[in-house]
């Protein structure tokens, strides 16, 4: 069986970037049972692959495909697809029948699934947010509330299979899509494969970091990851003589403007290190030098950077949310969202006692151990033999 994978977005994506690399790296157990073809739109993509010696063709985005796309979307216009000579397979779509694929399988979710007319396919979902916390801006403005409803409506129920990040994913997607249970998969997130570089690099100079401990947030600058909580709660240190420096790393979504006016309003904005997107092969040491990973994000179920924090040896600060202090279990301390005062004084206790600081990072490693004890690369060879035993009613391989 022939099988397309998708891998879409680029480096700037971030933890969506990663986790589409991660299942490159699981998927290659598997090549001695299927053929495998990337599809890709980056150049820079192309070049990864080409290390993992995936075969890769680099799609372009056309704008004939885009004005096909919208008259697929509109249901005013879904009786050209009664006309056969209408032509209104997409390039894309094209692309999978001259290499002759047999199922399609997106690494992220992907609007090109709504584009097929002749392919099966696997889809993948990393959060319902936009139903979970539809107050913030990225999730609600400017229509991308009615986007994300409309992909999700059409897309799930088409789809082969669905792959969930967690149990709680998969419940959120048979409840509120109505879903067949068996049609959804979890496959756990990994820790990114950039951790693997321990170069050992001085991150306190090269950045500037002055304060004996700083905390580590890597997070792209959208509202919902609620990097002002970390400002109020350093205000809340400062205010008591304690000085920790708080770095931010990710690129800009449209809130670090925000943040930054934030900090200076709290009179911390010197305390606040802002670096970027930096290279992969400073991720380590900035985790390892760190008092801890810090992340008050509102959205989840799960995410990637605790278990980074797990593989390295870094403490873990986390929300009490649903889903979110499932993914840790006890192995981070947990904060109340609503109240800054109670991250200030796990900081406080970090700072004061190594032991503490110890126990988390055994626990850690411990609740990593839990997590990568499920066999991935079992349940994606299940979904495909499943496929491949039904593709034989139609077609001959």
């Amino acid at each position: 069986m022939k099988i397309g994978v998708v891998f879409d977005g680029d480096l700037q994506v971030g933890g969506g970037f990663q986790y589409q690399k991660t299942i490159l790296n699981l998927i290659k157990n598997l090549k001695d049972k299927y053929e495998f073809v990337v599809f890709t739109f980056s150049p820079e993509n192309e070049k990864y692959l080409r290390t993992i010696e995936f075969k890769t063709i680099i799609l372009k985005r056309k704008i004939l495909d885009e004005i096909k796309r919208l008259t697929l979307r509109l249901d005013i216009f879904s009786f050209l697809l009664l006309l056969p000579k209408v032509n209104l397979v997409c390039d894309f779509e094209k692309h999978l029948e001259q290499e002759n694929i047999d199922l399609v399988y997106f690494l992220q979710p992907s609007g090109l699934a709504l584009d097929l007319l002749k392919h099966n396919y696997i889809i993948t979902v990393w959060d319902l947010c936009h139903r979970d916390y539809p107050e913030f801006p990225e999730v609600n403005f400017n229509r991308e509330f009615e986007r994300r409803e409309f992909f999700y409506t059409r897309a799930l129920k088409k789809a082969v299979a669905i792959i969930s990040d967690s149990e709680t994913g998969k419940n959120n997607i048979i409840r509120r899509y109505g879903i067949d249970p068996n049609r959804v998969y979890v496959l756990p997130f990994l820790p990114s494969t950039n951790i693997c570089t321990k170069n050992d690099i001085n991150v306190k100079e090269k950045y500037g970091i002055t304060t004996e401990y700083y905390i580590y947030y890597p997070a792209q600058f959208w509202a919902h990851k609620n990097h002002v909580y970390i400002i109020d709660s350093i205000a809340l240190l400062k205010n008591k003589g304690i000085y920790l420096t708080a770095v931010f790393s990710g690129s800009d979504k449209g809130n670090l403007n925000h943040v930054l006016e934030y900090a200076k309003k709290k009179g911390v904005i010197d305390l606040i290190k802002y670096i970027g997107f930096v290279p992969e092969e400073d991720i380590y040491s900035l985790y390892k030098n760190a008092l801890a990973l810090v992340m008050p994000t509102y959205f989840g179920p799960t995410n990637i950077p605790p278990l980074e924090a797990f593989a390295i040896g870094t403490p873990v600060i986390y929300p009490d949310l649903p889903g979110l202090k499932e993914q840790v279990g006890d192995a981070a301390l947990l904060v109340d969202l609503k109240n800054p005062k109670i991250l200030a004084t796990h900081l406080e206790n970090l700072m004061n006692s190594e032991k503490l600081r110890q126990e988390l990072i055994e626990k850690g490693k411990k609740r990593l151990v839990e997590i990568n004890s499920v066999d991935r690369v079992s349940v994606l060879e299940s979904i495909f033999l499943d496929y491949e035993v039904k593709m034989k009613c139609w077609k001959i391989k």
